[in-house]
This record gives structure tokens, C-alpha cells and sequence, in this order.
């Protein structure tokens, strides 16, 4: 994913914090995350260090579940905003280039008419700012601007839907727990059934994020070698040189 801007802050909506997560499954404490908000200079989507875990008591098994939870549900956080903030820049860089495009098409075909009404000899102008909207398009095309757009809209509305649904999930365990789930002694340890229940959806959110960001990319490295290739063929760039002997 090397070429994307990584830099605004974090959406309010899609912002960790206790008011936006459901209560945890039953008998485990919700624990801060271990690992803050990364402030992220580069370009790339980093990723978040794994959490520390330890079983060797119920208290410890329940922190562990918790950790695991906040990291998993954070780094879906992560993507989704990552993709928010590169929606933003291509949705600008889109409209621009298309404003553009339009705007010097317009004007290659107005300036001709307009000069040979007035008995001027500007017609050459009209082809300059039809190639100028051609070279927008192209652009546009070259780099996938636009297309790279609709996609971040596409995984960052699947990344949230992935999130809640988990988020509902874990909350229909805790509902379903009832009181005697919130009152159940911390010394004892956890059903392994429940401790399965929660490492699976935790695995299905770590999961579903990996899987939309590997098909996004593998999209992105599809188009932008269709697009080389493309412009191999039709000899706007040069053509690799074999060496003797090669």
C-alpha cells in the first residue's frame, strides 16, 4: 500500500474509547489497551504491537481476552481510518482532475469558434487545451485517482460493518450472560466454550481486516500493471532493453 498519505487525525465516529464499545463478554473486565494511539509520520498503514498476554490466573486469562479485544477492534480502527483519510485526498484529487478535464475540453473546442467568429488565427490553441484535458484524463486513469477512491469508499464502509457486527456479537454474549455473568467470582476461571466464543470473534475481526487490505491491494498492483503495460504498448514509455548475453 506504499504511496498513500497517512497523516489527519482520527475520525470521531470510529474513535476508541468506552462509550463507542459494547460491555465485554461475561466475567472479563474491559483493560485499557496497552498500545496508545500510534501517531503515524509515514505513508504506509502501520501496524499496532501485539499485546502482552499471560494466563497464569483467572484475573490474568480475563485481562488477556480483554487486551486482545481492544487490539483487535483498534486495528480495524486503524484501517478504517486510513482509508477514510485516502477517500478524502483521492475524492479532492478526483474532482479536481475532472473539473479540469472538463474545463480545458470546453475551452479547446470555444476558442477555435470563438477566433474564427472574430477572424482571428488562434485555432492552434484549441489543440493545446484539448491535449492539456486529455493529459488530465490520463492522469486520472495512470494513477487510478478515482478509482482508488470508490474503492477506500468500499473497504472502509466493509471495514465498519465487519466491527459492529462483532461489537453486537460480544454484546449479545454479554446480555445473554446476564447478572450472574457481572457477578460471577474473578477467581474462578472462564468456561473454555466462552473462552473459545470470544477468541473466534476476535479472530474473525483480525481476519476480515487482513482479508479486506490484501484484496484492495491486490487490486491496486492489478490496475496499476494494467495501466504500465498499457502505456508500454502504446509507446509512451520506453520499452526495457535486453543486455547481450541477458
Amino acid at each position: 500500500m506504499t504511496g498513500r498519505d497517512d497523516t489527519a487525525p482520527a475520525t470521531a465516529s470510529t474513535a476508541p474509547g468506552a462509550a463507542g464499545r459494547p460491555a465485554p463478554a461475561a466475567g472479563v473486565t474491559t483493560a485499557p489497551s496497552t498500545s496508545p494511539r500510534i501517531p503515524r509520520p509515514g505513508r504506509d498503514l502501520e501496524l499496532r504491537p501485539f499485546p502482552d498476554i499471560g494466563a497464569d490466573s483467572p484475573a490474568a486469562q480475563r485481562e488477556a481476552l480483554a487486551r486482545l479485544r481492544a487490539w483487535a477492534e483498534q486495528s480495524a480502527e486503524d484501517a478504517m481510518d486510513w482509508y477514510l483519510r485516502d477517500k478524502r485526498r483521492k475524492r479532492t484529487a478526483s474532482r479536481l482532475l475532472q473539473g479540469l478535464a472538463i474545463g480545458f475540453a470546453v475551452a479547446g473546442t470555444a476558442v477555435p469558434l470563438g477566433t474564427a467568429a472574430a477572424g482571428g488565427g488562434g485555432q492552434g490553441w484549441g489543440y493545446v487545451l484539448l491535449a492539456v484535458a486529455a493529459g488530465c484524463k490520463g492522469f486520472d486513469h495512470f494513477f487510478g485517482v478515482s478509482s482508488t477512491w470508490m474503492r477506500d469508499i468500499g473497504v472502509a464502509h466493509a471495514l465498519r460493518g465487519e466491527l459492529n457486527a462483532v461489537r453486537l456479537e460480544w454484546a449479545t454474549d454479554v446480555l445473554r450472560a446476564g447478572p450472574a455473568g457481572a457477578t460471577r467470582d474473578p477467581d474462578l476461571p472462564l468456561e473454555p466454550a466462552e473462552v473459545e466464543r470470544q477468541l473466534a470473534l476476535i479472530a474473525r475481526l483480525v481476519g476480515a481486516v487482513r482479508g479486506h487490505i490484501e484484496a484492495e491491494t491486490g487490486d491496486w498492483q492489478a490496475e496499476f500493471s494494467a495501466s504500465t503495460r498499457q502505456l508500454h504498448d502504446q509507446g509512451a514509455l520506453p520499452a526495457a532493453r535486453s543486455t547481450p548475453g541477458g
